[in-house]
C-alpha cells in the first residue's frame, strides 16, 4: 500500500508538468502547525457546515480556507441567492439567507430652505438643489456641509402618501456627524406638529463617508405639504455632512420588491455568518492557505496536510482529511483516478453586476438577478447582476488551460458599467473522481445519498464535499444548490466523527516522494520557520526529497499583480520578453483596485504613470471622476494591456518559494488549489511588496524585530459596489503572518459587516523589506542625494500614518513639502543574489524613508522600469548586476519616467565638508540642517562637541546637547540633566495613523531620549522623577520616551519604577490572545487608534522593564502575552526581546 501511494504521486507529478520537466526538492522538515481529528480543505459553505458538525460532535476540526473569506462556493462565483420554492430552514442556513433590507426607493419632488447657508467646503448650489439629487456615496464629491446644527424645511407640491422619510448622513469621528433629526409636519409652516425623532444608532461606531447613515422614518401616511427637519450634530463634531433626503412614496419603492429574479444576498452576509459560526464553535481555520499535498503514514494512509501561505509551508496532521474543493484538487493532487477532461468547448457561467442602465452583453445566453442595491449614480434605479452563459475552448483540465479559459470570459464579459464580475468561473466538473461507489441517476436526496460517492478510490483517509464526487453530472448540478451543500456538509461532518472513532492518530506522518534523476538543475528555497505559528516547541515532520514538475519555461516572471507588478509584466511583454505574471487575486492593480486607495496623494505622475492615466480615458467619460478612478476600469486597463503585449496571466496562485542553483534565482515555487509546481525564468521580479520571493531565496530582511515595533499604519476597506476611495487606517498587519492576516480580515469583517463586501487585500503602507546592494535612508532624501544608476524618481512629503525612529525624526520634524528622490537601481538588487529584481514596498530603504518613495504614481514606474530592466537583461542572458544602466536609462528618458540629467550624475556623497561646517551654526535655529550633520558623524562629532563648549546661549546648549546625546555622545549630559529636570511633562502624542505628520515626540520627549542614549548613569535618577508623573491617561510619546531611555541605560535600579508604571490601572492586558474575545470588543471606527496607543505603551514599558532586570517577572509575563498576539508585528517583536540574550548591547529601540 505504502509504495502505491509513492509511485502514484510521482507519476501525477510528472504527468502534470507541461514540459516534462521537474525540479528535485532536497529533503527538510516542516513545521507541525496543528494535531487534529479533522482537516477540512476547502472554505465553502459545505466544508464550514460540515466542520461545525464534526465539532459539535465532539471533534477537533482545522479547515483550510484558500481566500480571505468562507464561503467561495457563493461569492467568488458570484452565486448569491436561492432559488425559488428553496426555503433555509436551519438558523445557519436562515442567516445566510436573510432576505436584504428593503433599500430606499427614489424621492418625490421637493423643494427646500435651510436656516443657516452651506459651507463652501462643500456648498449646496445656488438654488437648493444637492439634497435631492440623488446620489450620496461619497463625503468629499456628493455632500452638503453645514457648520452647525440646521434646520430644513421641505415643500411638496401638494399633501402626498410617504412611506418613509430618510436623512442620509456622514460621518467621521470627532469631525462631522449627525446625532438627532426632529421632523414635524405641517400645513401652514407657522404652525409645525412633531411626529418623529430619529436617533443615530451609529454614533461614535465609525466613520461613513462612502456609504452614509441612513436616519428614517417609517411614516406610512400622508403628509402635509411642509416637513421640517431639526438636524443637530454630536457636541464631539464640529459640522455636518448631508448627503440626501429622501421622501419615498409606497408607489416608488424599490423596482426590485415586485420583480420575479431571485435577489442577490450580500457577500458580506455570507462571509460573515460563516465566519462567526466557525469563531464561535471553536474551529481553527487560515484564510489564504493552499493544501498542496496529503501526508501519508507508514501504512499508506492519508494522514493530514502540507499548506503553502504566504508564511511558508507548514503541516497539519489528521485522521481524516475532507477535500472540499469545487474539483477535489487535493484528492487529484494525491492520486486520485479520475475522467478525463474533455477537450474542446466547455460552459461556464460569470456574473457580473451592472448598473441598472445598461443591457446585457449580446451574444451570450444569460439571466437577470437583483441586487436590490441603489445605483449611486443612477437616481431611482438599482444594480442588476448577469449570469452569462459561455462556451470557452479547454484544451484540457490544467492550469494553464483554466487560466486561458478565464480571460477569455473576462474579455466577453467587461463592460464600463460593471461594477463586480465574479472571481472565478463556475462549472461543474465534468471529470469526477472514481469513488468506492457511483451514483448514475438523479439526486436522491442528501439523506439517502450513499456517502461512498464520496470517497476516492485507493485514498483511505480522504473524502470528497463537492461535485467531483463520483455522481452523475445531473445529480451535481443539484449537490451544489446552497441549501443541498449546506445539508450534506452537515451530513458529511457527522459521519465523519463516527467514522474516526477509536481509530488511532496517526504515526509516522510524512509528505511521500521521490526524486526525478533527469530534473533540471537547482533545489527549491522557501520559509520553514513557522515564526508565524506563536510557538516556540513547533514539531517538524520529514518531507523527503522529491520533485516537482515544471508548469512553463519563461525570460520574465513576476510575482504579484499588484501597484508594481501589472506594470512590471507590461513593461516585460512589450519589450518581447516572454512574460508569464502571477497573481493570488482575481484582479489586478493591488492597492489601488482591489484595496480601493483609487485616488493619488502624491508622486510623480509622469511616464508609465501617465499612460495608465490616458488609457482609462477609452473606457468613457467617467475616467477622472472626482472620487479617484474606476477600480474596475484600472484592473481591466492592465489586463488587456498585459495581453495585447502577449503575456501570460494567472490569477488565484500564490509564489510561495523560489527555485535557486548556486546563488541565482532560476524560477519561482507556485502553488495554488491544484498543487505546487515550479516555473522557470531568465529573471524574476518579486512584486510581491514584501521581497517574499528574495526573502524565500534567501535574501536578508529588514523587518521589525528586538530593535523596535514602529510600522505605518494599515486597514482592509469595506467595499460597496460602485465604491470609489476607501482609506482605512486601524491596526497594524503583517501581510506575511498567516495568523495576523486570518485575524484581521475577521476584525474588519465585525467592524463592517454592513457593508456590501470588504476588500480583499490588507491595505499595508509598510512591509517587509530587502538589504540590497543600496540601502535609501531618509538622509539621502532629505540631503537631495543623487546616484549614477538612478532609475526612478519618487516625489511624496513625509506621510508616515504613526511614529518614526531614524534618529534625525527624534530631533526634528519631517518636512511637509513635497521632495523628489532618485532611486538607485542597486536598491532593487538583493544582496547576494543573482536572477531576481524586487519592486514596490519591498525594496531596500530604511523604513523612515518608505513614505517617500511608495506612492502609487512612482511604484507603478517603477515596476515598468524594472520589466523594463528584466526583459534586457533576459535577451542577452545578464546577470542583473551586469545590466547597461545607461541603455535602460535611455529608454526611461524616451517614455517619460527619467529626466536626461540622470545620464551625468553621480553620487553626491559624501557631501562637502564646509557644508557640515556651516551646518554647526545653523542647526540651532529651529534644528536648520539637522540632516546635514547626521549624514557624516565623523566630521560632525568634533565640531559639535567644540561648539557644546563655546556657546553661552543657553539654547544652543541643550540643543548641541541633544544632538550629541542621540549620537551617543555623553558631552552634553550634564546639560541635558538640568534642561530635562527643570520642564514639566509637555504635550505628548498619542499614536495617530492617518494623517500623522510632524513629530510623533515632544521636545521633552526628545531631550529624555538623548539623554537616555548618552548611557550616562546620573541620568537614572531624573527619568524616574518623570516616570511617576505618567497614567494610562498619559500621551504614549511621553511612555516611549520613558521607556527608550531607561532600556537603553538599562539600570536595574529603574525596574521597580518601570513595574509600578504598569500595574496602574488600565495600563496592561491590551494583547490580543483571543480572536473571538477581541472582535466582540473592537472599536468600529475605520481610522482607530485606541487599541495601537493602549498595546504600544504596555507593550514598551514590559520591554523596558524585562531589559532593565524585571521585577517579580511581569516584564517577561507581558512580553510572553504579546508573543501570543495576533498582530504579528507585535508578536515578532515580544518574541525577539524574549529571546535576548541578557548581556546584549542593544541599540537604540524604537
Amino acid at each position: 500500500m505504502r509504495s502505491f501511494h509513492w509511485i502514484v504521486l510521482f507519476s501525477l507529478l510528472l504527468s502534470i508538468s507541461v514540459f516534462g520537466k521537474t525540479i528535485n526538492e532536497s529533503a527538510r522538515e516542516i513545521p507541525v502547525i496543528a494535531d487534529t481529528d479533522i482537516v477540512i480543505v476547502g472554505g465553502s459553505t459545505a466544508a464550514v457546515s460540515a466542520a461545525l458538525e464534526a465539532t459539535k460532535h465532539g471533534a477537533k476540526v482545522f479547515l483550510v480556507a484558500p481566500r480571505p473569506y468562507l464561503g467561495e462556493d457563493l461569492c467568488a462565483t458570484g452565486r448569491l441567492w436561492l432559488e425559488s420554492g428553496h426555503t433555509p430552514q436551519s438558523d445557519l442556513e436562515k442567516r445566510l439567507f436573510a432576505p436584504p433590507a428593503q433599500p430606499l426607493g427614489p424621492s418625490l419632488p421637493f423643494q427646500y430652505t435651510t436656516s443657516i447657508t452651506s459651507s463652501s467646503k462643500h456648498p449646496d448650489t445656488k438654488t437648493p438643489s444637492r439634497l435631492s439629487d440623488g446620489k450620496a456615496s461619497s463625503a468629499s464629491n456628493e455632500s452638503v456641509q453645514y457648520d452647525g446644527d440646521v434646520t430644513i424645511t421641505l415643500t411638496l407640491d401638494k399633501p402626498q402618501p410617504v412611506s418613509r422619510l430618510a436623512v442620509l448622513a456622514y460621518q467621521r469621528t470627532n469631525d462631522f456627524d449627525v446625532q438627532s433629526v426632529k421632523v414635524y409636519v405641517s400645513e401652514d409652516p407657522s404652525q409645525w406638529k412633531p411626529v418623529a425623532e430619529l436617533t443615530n444608532g451609529k454614533l461614535e461606531q465609525g466613520n461613513f463617508e462612502q456609504q452614509p447613515i441612513e436616519l428614517v422614518w417609517r411614516a406610512e401616511q400622508t403628509i402635509p405639504r411642509y416637513i421640517r427637519l431639526d438636524i443637530r450634530k454630536s457636541s464631539a463634531a464640529s459640522r455636518i455632512l448631508l448627503g440626501e433626503v429622501i421622501l419615498e412614496s409606497p408607489a416608488q419603492k424599490s423596482e426590485s420588491s415586485s420583480n420575479a429574479s431571485p435577489v442577490m444576498v450580500r457577500p458580506m452576509q455570507i462571509k460573515y455568518t460563516l465566519e462567526s459560526a466557525l469563531l464561535d464553535a471553536g474551529v481553527q481555520f487560515f484564510y489564504c492557505s493552499f493544501a498542496t499535498d496529503c501526508l501519508i503514514d507508514n501504512q499508506g494512509r492519508i494522514a493530514g496536510v502540507v499548506l503553502a501561505n504566504p508564511s511558508g509551508r507548514q503541516a497539519v496532521r489528521a485522521k481524516l482529511v475532507i477535500d472540499a474543493t469545487a474539483r477535489g484538487d487535493l484528492a487529484r493532487a494525491s492520486g486520485a483516478t479520475a475522467a478525463t477532461y474533455p477537450s474542446g468547448s466547455q460552459e461556464f457561467q460569470r456574473v457580473v453586476v451592472h448598473g441598472n442602465g445598461e443591457r446585457p452583453l449580446p451574444g451570450m445566453k444569460v439571466r437577470t438577478i437583483d441586487t436590490a442595491v441603489p445605483d449611486q449614480r443612477n437616481p431611482g434605479k438599482f444594480y442588476i447582476a448577469y449570469q452569462y452563459s459561455l462556451s470557452l475552448p479547454m484544451t484540457d483540465g490544467s492550469l494553464d488551460s483554466f487560466a486561458a479559459a478565464e480571460q477569455l470570459a473576462r474579455d466577453k464579459t467587461f463592460s464600463p458599467a460593471a461594477v463586480e464580475g465574479s472571481e472565478i468561473l463556475f462549472q461543474i466538473p465534468p471529470d469526477p473522481i472514481t469513488c468506492k461507489a457511483r451514483l448514475v441517476g438523479d439526486w436522491p436526496g442528501v439523506d439517502q445519498l450513499n456517502l461512498a460517492v464520496l470517497q476516492p478510490s485507493g485514498l483511505d483517509g480522504l473524502w470528497l464535499l463537492g461535485p467531483a464526487a463520483d455522481i452523475s453530472r445531473k445529480a451535481a448540478s443539484v449537490m451544489i444548490e446552497p441549501l443541498n451543500c449546506l445539508r450534506l456538509g452537515r451530513r458529511v461532518g457527522q459521519s465523519a466523527v463516527r467514522s474516526i472513532a477509536g481509530q488511532p492518530f496517526p504515526k509516522s506522518a510524512a509528505l511521500r516522494g521521490s526524486p526525478n534523476p533527469d530534473s533540471v538543475l537547482g533545489d527549491t528555497r522557501e520559509d520553514l520557520s513557522a515564526t508565524a505559528l506563536r510557538k516556540t516547541d513547533s514539531q517538524k515532520l520529514a518531507a523527503l526529497a522529491r520533485s516537482l514538475p515544471v508548469l512553463g519555461e519563461y525570460d520574465v516572471v513576476v510575482v504579484g499583480g499588484g501597484t508594481g507588478g501589472a506594470p512590471a509584466g507590461i513593461s516585460a511583454a512589450r519589450h518581447r520578453a516572454k512574460t508569464l505574471v502571477l497573481e493570488y487575486l482575481h484582479g489586478l492593480g493591488g492597492i489601488s483596485t482591489v484595496g480601493l486607495i483609487n485616488k493619488y496623494y502624491h508622486g510623480n505622475r509622469v511616464g508609465f504613470t501617465a499612460e495608465i492615466d490616458k488609457g482609462l480615458e477609452q473606457f468613457g467619460p467617467d475616467a477622472n471622476r472626482s472620487d479617484g478612478w474606476n477600480v474596475e476600469w484600472k484592473s481591466e486597463w492592465y489586463r488587456k494591456e498585459l495581453r495585447k503585449a502577449g503575456a501570460e496571466l494567472w490569477y488565484g496562485v500564490l509564489g510561495s518559494g523560489a527555485v535557486v542553483e548556486n546563488s541565482r534565482v532560476i524560477g519561482v515555487v507556485v502553488a495554488s488549489t491544484r498543487g505546487r509546481g515550479v516555473v522557470l525564468a531568465k529573471v524574476v521580479i518579486d512584486a510581491t511588496g514584501s521581497g517574499a520571493i528574495a526573502a524565500s531565496a534567501g535574501a536578508v530582511i529588514d523587518s521589525s524585530g528586538a530593535e523596535h515595533v514602529a510600522v505605518q499604519g494599515a486597514g482592509l476597506p469595506p467595499k460597496a459596489l460602485g465604491a470609489g476611495y476607501t482609506n482605512t487606517d486601524f491596526s497594524f498587519m503583517d501581510n506575511l503572518d498567516i495568523l495576523d492576516i486570518s485575524s484581521s480580515f475577521a476584525i474588519a469583517r465585525e467592524k463592517f459587516k454592513d457593508a456590501w463586501d470588504l476588500g480583499q487585500i490588507l491595505d499595508t503602507r509598510e512591509r517587509q523589506r530587502i538589504i540590497g546592494d543600496f540601502i535609501i535612508t531618509p538622509l539621502d532624501i532629505w540631503n537631495h542625494r543623487t546616484y549614477p544608476d538612478t532609475i526612478t524618481v519618487a516625489r511624496s512629503n513625509f506621510d508616515t500614518h504613526g511614529f518614526t525612529i531614524h534618529p534625525v525624526f527624534l530631533i526634528r520634524q519631517p518636512d511637509l513639502l513635497d521632495i523628489d528622490v532618485d532611486v538607485p537601481y542597486r536598491a532593487l538588487l538583493p544582496r547576494n543574489l543573482d536572477g531576481i529584481l524586487v519592486t514596490g514596498l519591498g525594496v531596500s530603504a530604511h523604513r523612515d524613508a518608505m513614505p517617500v518613495i511608495r506612492m502609487q504614481p512612482d511604484i507603478q514606474n517603477q515596476g515598468y522600469a524594472m520589466g523594463l530592466a528584466a526583459a534586457m537583461l533576459a535577451k542577452d542572458n545578464l546577470p542583473t548586476r551586469k545590466l547597461d544602466i545607461r541603455a535602460l536609462q535611455k529608454e526611461l528618458i524616451k517614455v517619460g519616467i527619467l529626466p536626461e540629467r540622470v545620464l551625468t550624475d553621480s553620487d553626491s556623497f559624501p557631501l562637502p565638508k564646509e557644508k557640515v561646517v556651516a551646518a554647526i551654526s545653523t542647526v540651532v535655529t529651529n534644528y536648520d540642517n539637522i540632516q546635514v550633520l547626521l549624514a557624516d558623524p565623523d566630521t560632525a562629532l568634533p565640531l559639535l562637541r567644540d561648539a557644546y563648549e563655546k556657546t553661552d546661549n543657553p539654547k544652543a546648549k541643550w540643543v548641541y546637547a541633544q544632538i550629541l546625546g542621540m549620537f551617543g555622545d555623553a558631552t552634553g549630559s550634564p546639560t541635558l540633566i538640568a534642561e530635562i529636570a527643570a520642564r514639566p511633562w509637555d504635550k505628548g502624542w498619542h499614536y495617530t495613523g492617518m494623517g500623522q505628520f510632524g513629530m510623533s515626540l515632544s521636545e521633552l520627549d526628545s531631550l529624555i531620549i538623548a539623554l537616555g542614549r548618552t548611557r550616562d548613569p546620573k541620568a537614572v535618577s531624573i527619568l524616574l522623577d518623570k516616570a511617576r508623573m505618567l497614567n494610562a491617561d498619559s500621551e504614549f510619546s511621553h511612555f516611549r520616551a520613558i521607556a527608550i531611555a531607561l532600556e537603553t541605560l538599562a539600570d536595574p535600579k529603574a525596574a521597580p519604577m518601570l513595574a509600578e508604571l504598569l500595574r496602574k490601572p488600565g495600563m496592561t492586558g491590551h494583547a490580543w490572545t483571543d480572536l473571538a474575545a477581541v472582535r466582540k470588543t473592537i472599536a468600529p471606527s475605520s481610522t482607530d487608534t485606541t487599541a495601537r496607543n493602549r498595546s504600544l505603551s504596555e507593550l514598551l514599558l514590559a520591554r523596558a522593564l524585562f531589559r532593565c532586570g524585571d521585577a517579580e517577572g511581569l516584564g517577561k509575563e507581558i512580553l510572553r502575552r504579546y508573543a501570543q498576539d495576533s498582530r504579528g508585528i507585535y508578536a515578532r517583536h515580544a518574541r525577539s526581546v524574549l529571546e535576548e540574550k541578557p548581556s546584549h548591547r542593544r541599540p537604540f529601540s524604537g
